[in-house]
């Protein structure tokens, strides 16, 4: 964390023994923080008894906990890097299926946390994200166990392919969704000229996915308002996602198909997929980003074009954690660019000045 003098506005004579704070929050309060926020996600799992997936995530929380205690002995860690290991755990939890089996989930949880913290990256700032790769490697164990696309290839050319599917009863509907968006249609929407159907507000209250990540919209939007007030993190690289990703799925989905060109449903595509969740949690993990703002843009942008590419208009089972999984080693090779510029511009400064230091030295002869 970088850090900035504190403002001295002590009497004449007094000496401050904290002359430093923290610029942005510091990885121990971050990670307090996240922990607090995916517990919410736990807690509305437990209210709408879904009691497989709690017992899920408790076995990779338990297999990450256990993996922090061989980490601790190996590598001597402070406790927040314990706390993060946790993260890490909750995260493989909310990201695999309800029905998948727990020991399983244990098992791989411990092993590719410790794999990855204990022999290969040892230490929080791997250019890889642990939970996608535990993720990856439950697909490739368990994939029976994971959803299919729920989206066959002739709905893909209609404009608005969730109101098909909310009808259909793939999405189930809340019974308040309809006089919500009856209020929300007659004082809101009205004054666009525009109206939404029924099922919407269900869609981003609870979508019903067997994966827990994918499930809770709105109270991840929330999350995200959380975790982007203070600066912990840039807006730059999710809001550059998700803007490029909506754009592709308006304009091309449905064209590709042999529907009509900018027809595309967002709505589906951003809600479906666990779209959301990744981007607040995991798209932007320690060690995973460029540097630079123009890096940033960059990865946005690359980011986005991979997550249309692999999960189209939505409804993936684990799209977006490979599109996490390639963002980071974009990320990588965006670093490596990144380094031999700063490499360059640092050679051209000491050059420069030592140029100017011999100029002296000879004046002065």
């Amino acid at each position: 964390m970088s850090n900035s003098l504190k403002e001295k506005k002590l009497k004449s004579g007094q000496i401050s023994v904290k002359p430093f704070v923290y610029n942005i929050p510091s990885i121990s309060s971050v990670s307090i923080r996240f922990i607090i926020l995916l517990s919410l996600q736990i807690i509305m799992l437990a209210v709408t008894k879904s009691y497989s997936a709690l017992i899920v995530i408790l076995a990779t929380l338990l297999g990450s906990l256990a993996a922090s205690v061989v980490n601790y002995f190996v590598s001597k860690e402070p406790l927040f890097n314990i706390m993060n290991i946790a993260i890490q755990g909750l995260f493989i939890g909310l990201l695999l299926p309800e029905s998948f089996p727990p020991f399983t989930a244990f098992v791989i949880s411990f092993s590719t946390i410790v794999v990855a913290r204990c022999i290969v990256f040892k230490g929080i700032n791997s250019w890889l994200n642990t939970a996608t790769i535990a993720v990856i490697i439950a697909w490739y164990v368990g994939r029976n166990y994971f959803p299919s696309f729920e989206i066959s290839s002739g709905l893909l050319s209609l404009r608005n392919t969730s109101v098909y599917l909310l009808e259909n009863g793939t999405f189930p509907i809340y019974s308040f969704d309809s006089s919500i968006t009856s209020f929300l249609n007659k004082y809101i929407f009205d004054f666009f000229k525009v109206t939404i159907p029924e099922g919407f507000i269900s869609l981003f209250w609870d979508s019903h996915s067997i994966i827990p990540a994918f499930r809770f919209n709105l109270l991840t939007i929330i999350s995200s308002i959380i975790i982007f007030s203070d600066n912990a993190f840039s807006l730059i690289i999710p809001t550059v996602f998700l803007f490029v990703y909506a754009t592709f799925v308006r304009l091309f989905v449905p064209f590709l198909f042999g529907g009509n060109f900018n027809q595309g449903d967002i709505i589906l595509a951003l809600l479906t997929s666990g779209i959301l969740f990744c981007c607040v949690f995991l798209i932007q993990w320690y060690g995973t980003i460029p540097v630079t703002v123009q890096g940033k843009f960059i990865l946005g942008f690359f980011s986005g074009i991979t997550a249309f590419t692999i999960i189209g208009c939505g409804t993936s089972p684990v799209g977006m954690v490979y599109t996490v999984l390639l963002t980071n080693i974009i990320s990588m090779v965006i670093r490596v660019f990144e380094e031999k510029h700063n490499e360059l511009i640092t050679g051209k400064v000491i050059t420069k000045y030592s140029a100017k230091i011999t100029a002296e030295q000879e004046a002065e002869k």
